[in-house]
């Protein structure tokens, strides 16, 4: 994930090599496959930006013996996502992406939208890079989730917002007593599922299918609730939309 701040992007390096943050990737990937129904024939391109340490990437290159490439701001990202296996070039995704128009089958991207400024850039650039009848498969936190109707009516600040960079409860204060994990996570802008689909067909997308998700995070008592709403994506926790370029 990258973005021009340079205490955004310190955010991240301290995830890099997390062994939770690690495995919960790798568990995010296969929930990713498993509601899109993610299926890439063999050898296909298939690039992720915001790569990271090419933990998702190195999953589905295993799961369906596609060509991964993907994309970094950060070298310890780069380095670390090359000893994955993944083709990486360093850029910003606020900027023009390092790839040729129309080369990538498949462009993915996991949870890395809501960390980008320019999100009209994040998608034109998605475009540009996908053959045409590409596909565009999109995953990011819910604003208008189940959860966060509530607690906005009670004068909360939305889950997934962050109004600081030190803190990440602020305005959530009664989260401290479940968590005490305050480390923000860099989001930066936050969907609807409205909001999503009007961005991808503002800019020329075709969208196929929406899902919603639950989050593996939420106290016990509020799992069985989460999913139910799983079942309607404009109330779940995640969003999953597959779009294709016309």
């Amino acid at each position: 994930m990258t973005h021009k701040t340079n205490t955004s992007t310190g955010i991240y390096e301290k995830h890099y090599n997390d062994p939770e943050i690690i495995a919960s990737k790798e568990s995010q990937a296969r929930y990713f496959i498993e509601r899109t129904m993610f299926s890439p024939p063999k050898n296909t391109k298939v690039f992720e930006p915001g790569c990271g340490v090419g933990i998702f990437g190195l999953y589905i290159k295993n799961k369906f013996s596609v060509n991964v490439y993907g994309m970094e701001l950060s070298r310890t990202a780069i380095k670390l996502s090359k000893s994955n296996g993944i083709k990486v070039k360093k850029g910003d995704l606020n900027n023009m992406w390092p790839y040729k128009s129309n080369y990538f089958d498949y462009v993915v991207s996991s949870q890395v939208i809501e960390h980008i400024f320019d999100t009209d850039n994040f998608v034109t650039e998605s475009i540009r890079v996908l053959k045409k009848g590409g596909y565009f498969y999109v995953s990011t936190p819910n604003l208008a989730s189940w959860f966060n109707r509530f607690i906005f009516s009670l004068g909360y600040q939305p889950f997934f917002t962050e109004i600081s960079n030190k803190d990440k409860t602020l305005g959530l204060k009664f989260t401290q007593l479940i968590t005490g994990n305050r480390e923000p996570l860099g989001h930066i802008r936050v969907f609807t599922l409205r909001g999503l689909v009007d961005l991808l067909e503002y800019h020329g997308f075709e969208i196929l299918a929406k899902y919603g998700g639950e989050i593996s995070y939420l106290p016990k008592f509020m799992k069985p609730f989460d999913k139910f709403f799983s079942n309607f994506p404009s109330l779940s926790s995640d969003l999953f939309v597959v779009a294709r370029k016309k």
